[in-house]
């Protein structure tokens, strides 16, 4: 609401606050029961959680049911109805708070955080107790539902300054997904539900990636306190809130601010902590070790009305460094229904007391064993937090202007058996300044302030709580005119509301000291101040209401309303450059901009939207001077502006420039006919290569234009039956036309026919091939039917003489410059050559010579070169040397080629005659390489002969050998053998 609403005064002793905290279930199957207003130890609970818990009382303290943030147990400590299966987590630091709809006794909103395995983040499960029995049970349409995608182990709620609605906080990332927790989200939960308007404090002085630690806020809801625990492979950059802080809360518009950090020894992790009940003392729990870990403990208290408390803690307790027995891990802080903190102990069976909590110092009386567990049951790190609206009773009223009713609710303690209650308004003029009802009205003549009170007796206490209310006259909201906007660019029905038009007319001329206003979607929720709509939100046609509220009163208002109308803007599509053909190329054209209305408009209904051209942006803007539709353009027109505008609101418009250009007319030179020259087949039927006339007309122009071909004029206008670059004609003389166009954004073109010609092609003639040798001259001759010649080696005579062999064309052209060619050719005789020699040798008289020679034949074959035979074989010679001579019937040469015939005598006669007396093989000398050896009939080897030696005399060691056969044999170079025998004769 619009005033700050916190009771002003409250008396009582703190026996009992109210009933809702009444019960507690912690730990491993541990419990409390304040109803007698001490705690009693119980083992009822059902849930074993290492950390995060939640429980709820009503109003008289009777237990409701409780929760580990994943099951939720009924007062009979069996599994609620459909109540498994939430998104807290019992590892979570504060896996889930409840906090009771207001002015419904029997909703209840469960908030759950999870850890990061898996990442649940912050949602919440409403629990309706009138199911089941009045055991109560989840309602499934509300169940889990997700209010952030990600948070920190952190969730806490304060009640609202009005006294009736709830604000839940929790601790998450400003950019989800990052895992730097740098912001605070408030939430409104209201009679009607969780209020859409999200509170959104950035901090990033404190952001964190560690999720672990409470969040806590005071009884007063004037503070709340942020523990953060350190991560240690964490970014330090990303990590400046690692320790513990207290910020201002605002509980009219549930914003945090001014954070402290508080000072603590920096070996020591913060993770719980717990405001007095005055809210003006904080105790903060440090520990060396995080997770469960033991390690060495240590209880701070600052007090926050000190200047520079942060830097002046108290020691409130302290293990012992020295002894390791008193080690424990880190642990909640929470304030009880009497007023006193609890003090987990992990795995121990018993809470630590601060008995005093608004004490300084020693005074606040630290218990260590100050309550104990039922057997069988132990504390772990986490306690359950509650809604601060439980420790102090209060009443909410919504103020009623003068002379109109103000509602009162009395605090629901009022509600509980053995229980009065006495309203006193402060009324002194009011003949009903006093009432008994729980839930009373009461009527303000007058306007003013007006100390208002109520006393509720309990059979355990006595409560009195007492306000101060303002009552003002009401404000008159003055009448809004329909509001008419252009919708966006995407059309989507949706557009803002110009908040400063609403407030000047409602306010009407009126200073806004003293006055609110908010806008709503409907009556009933500016009715009841609920889901204000806030500025710069996208809405949807239709009515709309503005709540004008008087900022000293909480109830006194007036609404009004209006419509809020929402016209289809244009859309201005975008024209591309309009171009038009420049017949002439005289530079001035008549252009018609039909087609830039139709781009502009796109797919837009032209019923609904009018287009309008002018010559300069102002124009277009004030509608002056509009361009008729067809229009002369010159070069100084361009650009040209098109406005487009809704035909029913002429003030929804846009304006987009253009361009409208001219474009070249292109002209096609002047074409001599295309002539070419018949082929082979002398049909009057050629290919044309067309691309030789297009890079005619192309080299007359520096424009880059298309050049076409067709058969006919129509064909050419209509860019059809385009002729292929090589194309075959029909008939000899035939004309075709040309389409010449430029190649930009529009088509300009000049047509133009001319002629194609086949001219016949010419015959020529030559000397028919010779063949000679190679000495010969010959004579070549073409016909005379040409007026030049051009032969294959360069000469242009019409005959040509020459010796060399070879091919020899002539091409002969005409005077249409056509031309025939013909080939002819002068061919050699082969000259003889040798190609090889067959020798069988090492015979008396059957030695042969086979020669073989190439070339062209046939040939005749000498021995003596004075009988010629035509057989290439000797026959029956004798050993020695040859001569043997080839010539060749074309009497172009001769060959004479050597040959000599190897063999072994067949014995001889050493007997010093001179004759016969050396054995040697027979022209041996010829194979001054051979290896020769002599052999007796055993085998034994007599001699071996020097092939240009003169021979074997016949002795062996110089002893004459006897007359018998003797063995040789003759190995040649080549690889080559002979063996035989021969007699030595004595």
């Amino acid at each position: 609401m619009k005033k700050l609403l916190f009771l002003i005064l409250f008396f009582a002793c703190f026996i009992n606050a109210q009933n809702q905290a009444n019960w507690w279930f912690f730990g491993s199957n541990a419990g409390l029961d304040f109803n007698s207003g001490s705690p009693v130890a119980n083992d009822l609970g059902q849930l074993d959680t290492t950390e995060g818990c939640a429980t709820i009382s009503d109003a008289c303290g009777n237990l409701l049911f409780y929760t580990d943030g994943i099951t939720i147990w009924n007062r009979n400590h069996q599994v609620m109805l459909n109540g498994s299966g939430l998104l807290g987590d019992p590892s979570s630091t504060q896996s889930g708070i409840i906090i009771p709809m207001p002015e419904n006794e029997n909703l209840y909103y469960i908030f759950t955080v999870g850890d990061f395995n898996p990442v649940t983040g912050l949602n919440y499960s409403v629990v309706d107790m009138l199911l089941d029995n009045g055991l109560g049970a989840v309602i499934p349409s509300q169940k889990n539902i997700n209010l952030l995608p990600d948070s920190s182990e952190k969730v806490t709620a304060s009640v609202h300054s009005n006294g009736r609605d709830a604000w839940i906080i929790s601790y998450a990332e400003s950019n989800f997904n990052t895992g730097i927790f740098d912001s605070f989200y408030a939430f409104k939960l209201t009679p009607q539900g969780l209020d859409n308007n999200v509170i959104v404090s950035n901090s990033p002085s404190t952001r964190v990636e560690d999720r672990r630690g409470y969040l806590k806020i005071a009884p007063d809801g004037s503070k709340i306190a942020l523990m953060n625990q350190f991560l240690p492979n964490g970014t330090p950059a990303n990590n400046l809130g690692t320790g513990a802080f207290i910020f201002d809360f605002d509980t009219t518009n549930g914003s945090v601010t001014n954070p402290t950090e508080l000072s603590f020894p920096s070996n020591l992790l913060a993770y719980g902590g717990e405001f007095s009940l005055d809210s003006r003392l904080f105790y903060l729990d440090l520990n060396t070790a995080q997770n469960g870990v033991f390690g060495e403990r240590t209880l701070l208290q600052y007090d926050t009305t000190l200047p520079n408390y942060q830097s002046n803690p108290i020691t409130i307790y302290q293990t012992d460094p020295l002894d390791s027995t008193d080690d424990v891990s880190r642990g909640a802080l929470q304030i009880g229904p009497d007023g006193k903190i609890y003090y987990s102990n992990d795995l121990k069976n018993y809470l630590s007391v601060i008995d005093q909590p608004n004490n300084i110092g020693a005074s606040a009386a630290f218990i260590l064993n100050g309550v104990s567990l039922a057997p069988g049951t132990n504390v772990n790190e986490g306690l359950p937090p509650f809604y601060n609206a439980f420790f102090t009773p209060r009443f909410s009223f919504v103020e009623g202007c003068s002379g109109n009713p103000t509602q009162f609710t009395a605090d629901a303690l009022a509600t509980c058996p053995n229980t009065t209650l006495l309203w006193d308004f402060g009324d002194s003029t009011s003949s009903t300044n006093t009432s008994t009802v729980i839930n009373p009205s009461h009527t303000f003549v007058n306007p003013g302030d007006y100390q208002v009170s109520l006393t509720i007796t309990t059979p355990l206490e006595t409560f009195t709580i007492i306000d101060t209310i303002t009552v003002v006259n009401q404000p008159n909201a003055g009448t809004i005119n329909d509001i008419i906007v252009c919708d966006d660019l995407s059309n989507d029905g949706l557009a803002t509301i110009d908040f400063s038009l609403v407030s000047q007319q409602v306010l009407q001329n009126n200073t806004s000291n003293n006055l609110e206003i908010s806008l709503h979607y409907n009556l009933t929720e500016a009715q009841q101040d609920f889901n204000s709509i806030a500025p710069n939100t996208q809405l949807t046609a239709g009515t709309y209401y503005v709540r004008l509220d008087n900022l000293n009163s909480n109830g006194c208002y007036d609404i009004t309303s209006f419509e809020f109308i929402i016209v289809n803007s244009p859309i201005a599509n975008p024209i591309q450059t309009q171009y038009t053909c420049d017949i002439g190329n005289d530079g001035i054209e008549t252009i018609d901009f039909t087609q830039a209305a139709s781009e502009i408009l796109g797919s837009q209904n032209p019923i609904d939207f009018d287009v309008s051209f002018y010559s300069s942006n102002n124009d277009a803007q004030n509608r002056i001077n509009e361009l008729p539709y067809f229009h002369i353009l010159n070069a100084t027109n361009s650009p040209f502006y098109a406005r487009i505008e809704n035909s029913d609101f002429t003030s929804c418009f846009e304006i987009i420039s253009f361009d409208f250009e001219l474009i070249e007319e292109p002209q096609i030179p002047f074409i001599n006919d295309f002539e070419v020259c018949d082929d082979d087949s002398r049909d009057g039927i050629e290919i044309f290569d067309l691309t030789t006339i297009r890079d005619q007309i192309l080299s007359s122009t520096t424009s880059n234009w298309d050049v076409s071909f067709h058969p006919d004029q129509a064909s050419a206008l209509s860019n059809s039956n385009a002729l292929p670059d090589n194309y075959q004609n029909t008939q000899a003389i035939e004309q075709i036309y040309i389409r010449l166009a430029n190649s930009g954004p529009i088509t300009c073109i000049d047509i133009q026919p001319f002629t194609i010609v086949v001219n016949e092609k010419p015959v020529i003639t030559v000397t028919d091939p010779v063949v000679t040798c190679p000495d010969d001259e010959v004579t070549l001759t073409a016909s005379n039917n040409f007026d030049s010649y051009l032969w294959s080696n360069g000469e242009t005579t019409r005959s040509i003489t020459t010796t060399l062999p070879g091919i020899y064309s002539v091409t002969g052209i005409d005077n249409n410059g056509c031309t025939d060619s013909i080939s002819t050719s002068i061919n050699h005789y082969d000259l003889t050559q040798l190609e090889s020699i067959e020798i069988e040798q090492f015979t008396i008289r059957s030695n042969s010579i086979k020669i073989d020679v190439t070339g062209d034949g046939p040939w005749q074959y000498s021995i003596d070169n004075f009988m010629f035979q035509d057989s290439p074989v000797f026959t029956n010679l004798l050993p020695g040397f040859y001569t043997i001579t080839v010539r060749s019937q074309t009497n172009c040469n001769t060959l004479t080629v050597p040959a000599t015939i190897v063999a072994a005598p067949p014995y001889f006669t050493p007997n010093e005659d001179g004759f016969h007396d050396y054995w040697q093989v027979t022209a041996i000398e010829t194979e001054p390489d051979a290896s020769i050896y002599i052999f007796d009939r055993f085998g034994k080897l007599l001699k071996q002969l020097d092939p240009l030696g003169v021979g074997w005399d016949g002795t062996y060691n110089d002893n004459p050998m006897p007359s018998t056969d003797y063995w040789y044999l003759v190995e040649l170079a080549d690889g080559r053998s002979f063996k035989g025998h021969f007699s030595l004769i004595r």
